[in-house]
Formats: C-alpha cells, sequence, structure tokens
C-alpha cells in the first residue's frame, strides 16, 4: 500500500472513531484539516520522487550514450594502433 492510502485508512478510522461520539466538531474539522495536509505533503512527496526518477533516467541514457562513445572511440583507437604496428 502507498503512503497515500494509509493517510485515507487512518483518516477513514479516526473519524469513524471521532464521529461515534468522543469528539467534538470542532475536533473533526482539525482532523480534516490535519489529514488534508497529510494528504498534500504525501502528493508533493509522490511529485518529488516521480521528478527524480525522471532526471534519473535521463542521467542514464546520457551515461549510456557517452559510453557509446567511448566504446566506439576505443575501437577506432585499436584499429589505428594495429594499423601502426603492422607497418
Amino acid at each position: 500500500m502507498t503512503k497515500g492510502t494509509y493517510a485515507k485508512l487512518a483518516a477513514a478510522a479516526l473519524v469513524v472513531g471521532l464521529a461515534s461520539g468522543c469528539a467534538s466538531t470542532d475536533q473533526l474539522k482539525q482532523m480534516q484539516m490535519d489529514i488534508a495536509k497529510a494528504q498534500e505533503t504525501a502528493d508533493a512527496a509522490m511529485a518529488a520522487a516521480k521528478s527524480a526518477d525522471s532526471r534519473a533516467s535521463a542521467a542514464m541514457d546520457a551515461a549510456n550514450a557517452a559510453q557509446n562513445q567511448a566504446d566506439d572511440c576505443s575501437e577506432r583507437c585499436n584499429r589505428v594502433m594495429q594499423k601502426a604496428m603492422s607497418k
């Protein structure tokens, strides 16, 4: 389960428990505000994680391209070296 799912389950359990007569309306409103804030925080964390994943993927693509160029260069250098040694 994700953080959001846990937050929603916890919120539902708290609302049911509080609504059953052991909390005032003000306490319920405060709890709902706290839940909304927790959800906003979870949403922001998810957005940051997606952004980081996107940047990591771009970095991996750049690293793979650099490795391919290095491999090509190495092959060319080896051919030049073999050609020079055969003379």
